[in-house]
């Protein structure tokens, strides 16, 4: 057909949408087949185009676009005359692929595309016409009989195609052989959209697919095409669930559920990882790795499809950074690729199992990091934009990359699991939040075990029981009342405590608290420098913090009990500099090493920490004015400051800032502490290499 009478069909077809009271009768009666078919696809081959110029004519955008197809789709399928019925079904089509384009270009609602599923999924079972169109539009043309491709789709019969899903950049249909309507949901045809499938990187990747994918040399892991065109992929159906379908069905149990979210991602992760190694051992990697392109079978194998740098193609047309492209690694995106790639892609995946939704800063979320530094740590390490410093934590990479990244991962989550935020009972993660020794001492003696030992495990395990040891020993010294008091004065009641012993008492929970929410997994030890010693004995000297104020103020001279208070306060707030000079010099080595995981300023010190080493200062000299008050005489309602600093060491220090904020800061360090680490390791593989002779 000349170009000519191409554009007056072309013409044509969107006047039956725009104004079909200017379409004759005649013009439609003269139309031919193979024209309308041809006058279709340059429809579609400008889309864009006449998306613009319609929004410019006073109809709504792309939906308005839909709904006149819609209304043009219905009128002409009342028609008489003969290629009435291929008319209704090319314009259905016309509004299926705006309606799929127009999802893509907006941000994502999961409401708005389930209701786009929805109208897509209709229009295909109800409109046998748009079926047919489907399958003339997409047939190979300009190939040869006996092709595989010809082949394949001449088996295929368009009564049988129905509404899949909606890809990145294609509507996913389900299809049979004409051998009968028994077969027909056994494949899948991959319907790229236009007009990706005119562009040239979109067409010769499409056309290719199976000669590159559908090898006997790729893994069973794969969902292996049958064929391919420029225009369309055909592939077996997998049966079960993309990870996609799955997130979205149990996201909101999974936010509110900490321990469902822990147990869903080490689910996942084997059957995950295990689909990638197999792939990685044929020599290639998926490179769009997403939960879109993952499905779960039956079997709970991990099948994967859409291999390929199709992020790239849909950069091409303004959505880059929409959906699926979080997931790629950025190396894949600048049209690179590294052995990690897919590796980035997992972390991804995970901290949207963890959180509920994937990073868009490339980051992990300072939720993950108060769920449990240990996954945090983790995802930090697969997760750096270069691609050279991913896996700096890993051990054993020379046996082979997947089977120690799943050791190290597996690992981590064994870890997680001891702790109280993996807890299946509500009744044990709040116990936890707000007991003194917030069953810590429990989960280091779960993870002493499940280490067998190693690691640092007996050395914050032996400071784990110091602690509890030193606040059991204060509440035995300072519980009120006891039994015995009861016994031996009956029927009178004990004596109220004295302030020494109320103040010991507050101190020992908050200093119980303080360590074993926030310091008992933390440790700077293996950092090195005069810094990194001196507040890891700082750390570890909390433990024992408390004693002191038992020991003098309660057992030795009650009318100490403000000094020794006092002393104990100055000791928090020393730890908490030096926590915060220790956060602040690594967080800067990584800044100016340019790790992609080091967060922002804004980011660096959660609920305020950065104010904690002041507020407990100022918090210790108001105690000491109070303690010489109280010594000169100048200051004599001892009880009123006694109530006061009980409200502010239970109220504030314990409730508000270890029990409530005190995961968030635990976070926040145990961040600082990764960052440290990661730049350890980083300079010790540097080291080992300069160290080898050759």
């Amino acid at each position: 057909m000349d170009s000519g009478r191409k554009r007056s069909v072309e013409s044509l077809l969107l006047s039956c949408i725009r104004d079909p009271d200017r379409v004759s009768d005649d013009q439609l009666r003269g139309l031919r087949r193979p024209a309308l078919v041809t006058g279709a696809v340059a429809v579609l081959n400008n889309i864009l185009d006449h998306l613009y110029e319609f929004e410019s004519a006073d109809v709504v955008g792309e939906s308005g676009f839909v709904a006149a197809c819609e209304q043009a789709r219905s009128r002409a399928a009342q028609e008489g005359f003969a290629q009435a019925r291929l008319l209704s079904g090319l314009l259905g089509l016309i509004g299926l692929n705006v309606e799929l384009l127009r999802r893509r270009f907006e941000p994502p609602d999961a409401g708005a595309q389930s209701a786009s599923d929805e109208f897509c999924r209709r229009l295909l079972e109800d409109s046998p016409a748009v079926r047919e169109a489907i399958y003339e539009v997409y047939r190979p043309r300009g190939r040869r009989s006996g092709d595989l491709a010809v082949e394949e789709w001449e088996r295929l019969t368009p009564s049988t195609f129905r509404y899949y899903k909606a890809g990145t950049t294609s509507a996913i249909l389900t299809a049979g052989y004409r051998e009968g309507e028994a077969e027909s949901g056994r494949f899948v045809v991959k319907c790229v959209l236009f007009p990706w499938n005119k562009m040239s990187a979109v067409a010769t990747a499409t056309a290719g697919y199976a000669a590159v994918y559908g090898t006997a040399r790729m893994p069973d892991s794969i969902v292996q095409p049958i064929a391919s065109t420029e225009r369309w992929v055909l592939m077996p159906k997998q049966e079960g669930e993309t990870l996609r379908e799955r997130f979205n069905a149990r996201r909101s149990e999974l936010a509110h559920r900490p321990d469902r979210a822990i147990a869903e991602a080490r689910k996942l992760l084997g059957p995950l990882i295990k689909a990638l190694e197999l792939l990685s051992a044929a020599g290639t990697q998926h490179l769009d790795l997403s939960p879109s392109n993952v499905i779960i079978a039956p079997d709970g194998t991990a099948k994967l499809i859409d291999l390929g740098r199709n992020h790239l193609y849909s950069r091409q047309v303004g959505i880059a950074e929409h959906d699926d492209s979080v997931y790629v690694a950025p190396e894949v995106k600048n049209r690179g690729a590294a052995p990690t790639s897919d590796i980035y892609s997992i972390g991804i995946i995970l901290i949207e199992i963890l959180a509920g939704a994937p990073p868009r800063d490339g980051r992990v979320p300072d939720v993950i990091y108060e769920m449990s530094p240990a996954l945090g740590r983790a995802l930090d390490d697969l997760i750096e934009e270069d691609p050279h410093r991913r896996l700096l934590l890993v051990r054993g990479l020379g046996e082979g990359t997947y089977p120690a990244l799943e050791r190290f991962l597996s690992t981590a989550f064994a870890v997680v699991a001891t702790e109280p935020v993996a807890e299946s009972k509500a009744f044990w993660r709040t116990y936890s939040r707000f007991s003194p020794t917030s069953r810590e001492l429990l989960t280091q003696w779960r993870k002493f075990r499940s280490a067998r030992g190693g690691g640092d495990s007996a050395y914050l395990l032996f400071f784990t029981l110091l602690a509890g040891l030193a606040w059991w020993g204060t509440f035995a010294r300072t519980g009120w009342p006891e039994v015995t008091d009861f016994v031996e004065d009956f029927p009178k009641l004990p004596e109220a405590p004295t302030p020494a012993v109320l103040i010991a008492f507050a101190q020992g929970l908050m200093v119980a608290k303080f360590y074993q929410t926030i310091l008992a997994r933390l440790s700077t030890r293996r950092l090195g420098g005069p810094l990194n010693n001196l507040t890891e004995v700082f750390i570890r000297g909390t433990t024992l913090l408390a004693l002191p104020t038992t020991l003098v103020a309660v057992g030795w001279k009650p009318e100490l009990w403000a000094w020794s208070c006092a002393a104990g306060a100055t000791l928090v707030a020393t730890t908490n500099l030096l926590l915060l000079l220790t956060m602040r010099r690594l967080f800067a080595a990584g800044q100016a090493a340019r790790l992609s995981t080091v967060p922002p300023p804004e980011r660096r010190y959660p609920r305020g920490f950065e104010q904690w080493w002041w507020t407990m200062l100022l918090y210790a000299v108001v105690i000491g004015v109070i303690a010489a008050g109280l010594d000169e005489g100048w200051m004599k309602d001892e009880g009123a400051y006694v109530f006061g600093l009980l409200v502010i060491n239970i109220g504030i220090h314990y409730i508000a800032k270890c029990a409530l904020a005190g995961p968030a800061i635990r976070g926040g360090i145990a961040r600082s502490l990764v960052v440290g680490e990661r730049l350890a390791a980083e300079r010790a593989a540097r080291a080992e290499v300069t160290s080898r002779p050759g």
